[in-house]
C-alpha cells in the first residue's frame, strides 16, 4: 500500500513537473511576442515621425502671409504632403496587419490587379523619399505585358514592395533603383523584384535576414526588422521574401507569390 501511495505521488509530481515546464514554455512565448511587439511599435512610432514633421513643415512654410508660390510650386507642396499622409496611414495599415489574430483584423481579399501598374504605382509613391537625393533615379523594369493581371490581396503587396523600395532608398547613395516583375524567373509564381545599386548586405548578415527575431537586440538595424515583417506578410498571402545572391551591384530582393 505505501508503495502504491509513493508510486501516485511520484506519477502525480511528474505531471506537476511537465505541467510547470509547458506553462514556463507558454509564459516564453507570450514574453517573446511582446517583446517583439513592443519593438515594432517603437520602429513605427520612429517612422511615424519623420512623415509628420514633413507635413508640419509644408504646412507652416504654406500658412506665411507673405509667400508666394508659382502653380508648380503649389503643385509640388501638394505632392508631398500626399505623400507623407499616405505614408502615415500606411504605417497605420501595417500596425493593423501585425497585430491581427487569426479571427479578427484584416482579411485577406482576392483582388484582380496589374503587377506593372502596380510596380509603377509603388515607385510614384516612394519618389519623394528621394526628394534631397538627385544621384539616386527609381526605374521600372518591363519584363511583362502590361493587361497580365494576377489576383492576390493587393492591398498587402503594395504594403511589402512599398517597404523593400523604402529600405532600397535608405541604402543607396547613388546609381539607381530599379524595380520589375515576371513570371519566367520562378515558373509557375509571381516574382517582384527591388534591386538597388548601394552599399548591399554583409555576407555575415545573410544567413539572419528575415528571422523573426527572438529578442529585439538581435537586430542590427530598423531594415531587419522591415525585412522579418515583409516575410511575415507574404506568407500571409502564401508567397515568400528571398535574396538574390547572383546579384552583385547591390542588393536585389524578391517577392515571390503564388499566380492565381
Amino acid at each position: 500500500m505505501l508503495y502504491l501511495v509513493i508510486a501516485i505521488l511520484v506519477i502525480a509530481l511528474m505531471a506537476a513537473g511537465f505541467r510547470i515546464v509547458s506553462l514556463q514554455k507558454k509564459v516564453r512565448e507570450v514574453q517573446k511576442g511582446d517583446h517583439i511587439k513592443r519593438a515594432f511599435l517603437r520602429n513605427i512610432g520612429h517612422e511615424v515621425r519623420t512623415p509628420l514633421k514633413a507635413v508640419q513643415t509644408l504646412a507652416n512654410t504654406v500658412a506665411k502671409d507673405d509667400l508666394y508660390l508659382s502653380k508648380n510650386e503649389k503643385r509640388d507642396i501638394a505632392d508631398q504632403m500626399e505623400y507623407n499622409t499616405n505614408l502615415i496611414g500606411t504605417l497605420m495599415d501595417e500596425v493593423l496587419l501585425f497585430t491581427d489574430s487569426e479571427s479578427e483584423g484584416h482579411q485577406l481579399h482576392d483582388d484582380s490587379f496589374s503587377p506593372n501598374a502596380l510596380c509603377r504605382r509603388c515607385l510614384e509613391a516612394n519618389m519623394f523619399s528621394l526628394y534631397h537625393r538627385q544621384a539616386v533615379k527609381l526605374n521600372f523594369k518591363r519584363e511583362m505585358n502590361d493587361e497580365f493581371f494576377c489576383k492576390s490581396d493587393r492591398h498587402v503587396v503594395e504594403l511589402i514592395l512599398n517597404k523593400l523600395i523604402l529600405n532600397a532608398c535608405r541604402f543607396t547613395e547613388e546609381g539607381e533603383i530599379t524595380v520589375g516583375c515576371n513570371t519566367s524567373e520562378n515558373v509557375g509564381r509571381l516574382t517582384v523584384f527591388v534591386m538597388d545599386t548601394g552599399v548591399g548586405i554583409p555576407q555575415n548578415r545573410l544567413g539572419s535576414l528575415f528571422t523573426w527575431f527572438d529578442e529585439p537586440d538581435d537586430m542590427k538595424d530598423e531594415a531587419e526588422l522591415d525585412l522579418s515583417i515583409c516575410k511575415r506578410l507574404a506568407e500571409k498571402l502564401g508567397g515568400t521574401i528571398s535574396y538574390d545572391t547572383t546579384y552583385e551591384q547591390g542588393t536585389r530582393l524578391l517577392l515571390i507569390l503564388p499566380l492565381k
